[in-house]
């Protein structure tokens, strides 16, 4: 059985200044987000984290790419956990998106902030007055 963790399990950030990082640190940081998002994603999922979660899964050329489409269905479970209509497309994160001057960061990250949104908004309906 899994379990839906609170909110502050995902962090939100700007997906433009994610792009942005990413490319002034010439990748490093997309290994670092990589890495964070693939942890907050299991711990939502209430699943343990497995290699294809971890930053050097991008660093080998395939397994990488499968790690990117497995990241993408995680996140639409996460989504469905919540009752959300969003969805990640698998096909667009892994081919078109990276192909798409590095776009995957920012699709997947906007995807993210969208759970984020709605763990903050469930959080605040349930909070006592």
């Amino acid at each position: 059985m899994t379990t839906v963790q609170p909110p502050s399990a995902i962090r939100k950030q700007g997906a433009w200044g994610l792009w942005w990082l990413t490319v002034i640190t010439f990748g490093i940081y997309y290994l670092v987000w990589y890495d964070r998002i693939g942890g907050e994603l299991a711990s939502t999922a209430g699943v343990s984290r497995e290699s294809w979660t971890r930053w050097w899964s991008q660093l080998v050329p395939i397994y990488g790419l499968i790690g990117l489409s497995l990241t993408a269905k995680r996140l639409n479970q996460a989504h469905t956990q919540v009752g959300s209509s969003t969805q990640v497309s698998p096909i667009v994160t892994w081919l078109w998106a990276p192909i798409w001057f590095g776009s995957h960061t920012r699709y997947l990250q906007r995807r993210i902030n969208i759970l984020v949104d709605i763990y903050s908004s469930r959080a605040t309906a349930h909070a006592p007055a």
